[in-house]
């Protein structure tokens, strides 16, 4: 998974297993819930995510403190066949309680 275009307030991840509905959904749940998150638009044709933020309600070291686990996450997508989701998934719950603290 790919950070292709960041600044405060938006980011979008891009992947081809962002083409996949149920990993998707489960990102896309990850984020949502965040009092910081204003929308999440997918794109299951190009594979993107865009989520759009409050960056004062976000700051940058909480954001930064999730680097090791979207390197990881990164790591699985690029593995990914296309048939066992569940690392991905596990991974994206993560990643949720990470967002958490």
């Amino acid at each position: 998974m790919t950070i292709s275009s960041f600044f405060p307030g938006r980011i979008r991840l891009r992947d081809k297993v962002l083409k996949d509905q149920e990993i998707s959904a489960a990102l896309r749940a990850a984020v949502e819930w965040h009092e910081s998150v204003t929308n999440i638009e997918h794109n299951v044709v190009t594979g993107s995510v865009l989520i759009e933020y409050e960056p004062d309600k976000l700051p940058m070291k909480q954001l930064t403190a999730l680097t090791s686990e979207l390197l990881a996450l990164k790591k699985l997508c690029d593995r990914y066949n296309g048939k066992d989701k569940s690392p991905i998934l596990a991974k994206i719950a993560e990643l949720k309680e990470k967002l958490s603290e």
